[in-house]
């Protein structure tokens, strides 16, 4: 007999609509329900989350619910038939219960402790792998292989070619394969090789080529992580995290001068290698190394994760169905799904990515990404701009770090404050803010101080950057693979700019760089206009859900609003 047939002995008379086991979603859900918005502490699992106001309480033991007009606990799904009917039978405390919020304190310390580390070092391997070309230049990359300006340029610009080609197929290959333990560390496992391969290079079309199929393998990394991510945390968890995973970005950006400086001024010559090549070496055999070790940490999808206990693993499911009020329509983690035929996985995977498209909230999201990312494509070129302020090559390697250790603080603290207060329009318009002020600053002057005053501010941009994928990722809930290719989608906007800013600041126009600045200024004010936009079009949305009305499939009476 279903778990949902239970009642309290004080409404036993009246019989409580039962969900058709054949589809979960049937029965309309209490009208009356309202999420409230959980202001999260500014700390990951040693608060407790769970303990905050919420309209899932009281509810039966093993079941998810929301209480309606006629005092009944309305079931939002049932576990005889939820994913093939494993969890029938598994039994959690009552939502809201010192249990619960204890059971589900540990089960976020248990993932956080499991997914944050690793993914912050793969990410860490990820920058320094695709950008380690740049303090490469620093040495005799381009003597020793004859580079001329523009083909340089073209070899920074060419990964980033096949990383954006490669990002929207791999999002839905991994939301289909639904093994983000195994898929992520195998994609950076290539890409670590092709590192290393890259210190044997001769020529230009070698590099070019390498540059090219590396871009390919890490395509797979940051969309996928952010869409396996979203899979785990909720609206009000997951900008924080977010923030740490990607500070892994800004604190390789911080020490790959420092590793740099390391490997170009002491292994130049050794065993008869220019220390670029040395460079490369190294970092490609530390990225191959923690893909292994990866493997049989990460967690898969919270239905999956073998190491896990049943209860939480279900934990983990109804923390998920909780958050937007009803189940995922689809999941490579269900079981039964996974027994589709080929030809409807792809159905399903190009239905996925149309529903992205013709998305008007994807659209807006996407223009905003794409304008920060012209802003913040300076990261590509960093080196060579603190360079053109003069200094021996030392000194300007150990220069490159500090923006990138401001970035990284400044960043956490944002995000953190962003999900404390629910909250993200605001958050994101002081990052493009202090970049416009940097850009403005280096046009108008070549001092040496106010233009190192200037990268400080610079860097900001990417504490909008961050917070624009846990953004994206609340603002597109449902359906799993939906989100999966809005994210992979999104990203190949925020990552062409990459191909365009090195030719921005081209080769003989240092130190003033007016083109590359000017250009990166301008996309600064686009970036903040598209944040104000989507914070519109999502008010208007809520405003449609607070009436009773459906967007993207969501009905405004399980209590979800989008957050601005």
């Amino acid at each position: 007999m279903s778990l949902y047939r239970t009642l309290s002995a004080a409404s036993t008379s009246s019989e409580l609509p039962l969900l058709n086991n054949t589809d979960p979603l049937n029965d309309p859900l209490g009208a009356d329900a309202v999420n409230i918005h959980d202001t999260d502490d500014l700390s990951l699992s040693a608060v407790d989350d769970s303990s905050k106001p919420s309209s899932f309480v009281n509810t039966p033991a093993s079941v998810s619910s929301i209480s309606s007009e006629d005092g009944l606990d309305r079931p939002l799904v049932d576990l005889d038939t939820l994913y093939g009917g494993q969890f029938a039978g598994v039994k959690l405390p009552p939502k809201g219960s010192p249990e619960r919020n204890e059971m589900e304190r540990r089960l976020k310390l248990r993932i956080d402790m499991s997914i944050l580390p690793i993914v912050i070092a793969m990410y860490m391997l990820n920058y320094l792998d695709r950008n380690n070309i740049a303090a490469a230049k620093l040495g005799s990359l381009v003597e020793d292989l004859n580079l001329t300006g523009m083909q340089y340029s073209s070899c920074v610009s060419i990964l980033f070619v096949s990383y954006t080609l490669m990002q929207i197929p791999s999002n839905l290959i991994l939301e289909k394969v639904g093994h983000p333990s195994i898929y992520l560390p195998a994609a950076m496992t290539i890409w670590g090789m092709l590192s290393m391969l890259t210190a044997i290079v001769t020529g230009y079309r070698e590099l070019l080529c390498i540059r090219f199929l590396i871009g390919f393998a890490e395509a797979a990394f940051y969309p996928g992580t952010v869409f396996y991510m979203s899979c785990w945390y909720t609206k009000y968890e997951i900008a924080k995290r977010s923030a740490i995973f990607v500070c892994g970005s800004w604190i390789s950006g911080a020490f790959s001068g420092l590793v740099a400086y390391g490997v170009l001024e002491n292994l130049e010559g050794t065993l008869g290698l220019s220390a670029w090549r040395w460079l490369f070496l190294i970092e490609g055999t530390i990225t191959v190394t923690v893909a292994l070790i990866a493997m049989p940490i990460l967690p898969n999808l919270p239905a999956t994760t073998r190491w896990l206990s049943k209860e939480e693993r279900l934990l983990g499911v109804l923390r998920m169905i909780e958050d937007v009020g009803q189940q995922d329509e689809d999941s490579a983690a269900d079981p039964v799904s996974s027994t589709r035929n080929p030809s409807s996985k792809f159905e399903s995977a190009m239905a996925g990515f149309m529903m992205a498209v013709r998305d008007p909230k994807v659209l807006t999201i996407l223009q905003m990404m794409f304008s920060l990312a012209m802003t913040g494509g300076i990261n590509t070129v960093f080196p060579t701009i603190v360079d053109s302020l003069g200094f021996s090559r030392p000194t300007t390697l150990l220069l490159t770090a500090p923006p990138w250790i401001l970035c990284s603080v400044t960043s956490v603290i944002n995000s953190f404050h962003s999900d404390k207060t629910g909250e993200r329009c605001m958050h994101m318009l002081w990052g493009p803010c202090l970049a416009l002020l940097g850009f403005l600053i280096c046009v108008v002057t070549t001092s040496t101080f106010l233009r190192y005053i200037a990268m400080l501010f610079l860097l900001q941009i990417y504490n909008s950057w961050s917070l624009g994928f846990a953004w994206m990722a609340t603002t597109v809930p449902r359906p799993p693979i939906k989100r999966a290719a809005a994210v992979a989608f999104v990203n190949i906007g925020g990552n062409i700019p990459n191909i365009i800013v090195p030719f921005l600041f081209y080769q003989g126009s240092e130190p003033k760089f007016y083109l590359g600045f000017g250009v990166c200024a301008l996309f600064a004010v686009f970036g903040m206009l598209g944040a104000l936009a989507l914070k519109s079009q999502l008010k208007r949305l809520n405003v449609k859900l607070e009436r009773g009305g459906k967007v993207d499939g969501l009905d405004g009476s399980t209590g979800f609003r989008f957050i601005y």
